[in-house]
């Protein structure tokens, strides 16, 4: 009978692991530091913005992808078809925002639209992250659509876009916590 019992409660661990959607929360620190950094350098080193962030996202989703199968196998909820939405969202998303600089070589988006701009495919891509892949991430995408309208019509206070990477990273970090994210993979 105590066999029986362990093999129904790790059945039953099984099935409730399952049914709960998670970020892992190291994913959530790893894109809080990139944040940080990347929008403190939009105020600080401008002209170096662009080069960090192609890195910086690419090595990201790399880090990011590789972090999540691992999590997914540790917790028992290995789904190749689950990982394909994940990375087809994300890069997307990136592939979106690498599309963006055409829109400043024909002269339709200039300056600090480019990071406007930006920040509002982030906070699309987080809103709908939640609704169709971790609930959690609403609130990131709610989050980043307020820093947006703050940074869109809200002058005058130094360092915006460092402030920015701040609210974005403590939401981040909330939003890997709320999702039930465990430790470090």
């Amino acid at each position: 009978m105590s066999g029986e019992r362990n093999d129904l409660g790790y059945v039953r661990d099984v099935v409730r692991r399952s049914e709960h959607r998670s970020m892992p929360a190291a994913i959530a620190w790893l894109w809080a530091m990139i944040s940080v950094v990347g929008f403190a350098i939009v105020d600080f080193a401008p002209d170096r913005a662009g080069w960090y962030w192609l890195v910086a996202s690419l090595a990201g989703f790399a880090v990011s992808s590789w972090i999540g199968s691992r999590h997914a196998r540790e917790i028992g909820q290995v789904s190749r078809a689950e990982g394909r939405r994940h990375e087809l969202h994300w890069g997307g998303m990136l592939v979106a925002i690498f599309l963006l600089p055409a829109l400043v070589w024909e002269g339709s988006l200039q300056g600090r639209g480019v990071g406007l701009a930006i920040l509002l495919l982030l906070a699309l891509g987080y809103w709908l992250a939640g609704v169709h892949l971790i609930p959690a991430l609403k609130w990131m995408g709610g989050i980043a659509a307020a820093t947006y309208l703050v940074l869109a019509f809200v002058d005058g206070f130094p360092y915006p876009w460092t402030a920015a990477g701040i609210v974005l990273a403590a939401g981040l970090i909330v939003a890997g916590r709320a999702s039930g994210g465990a430790g470090g993979g």
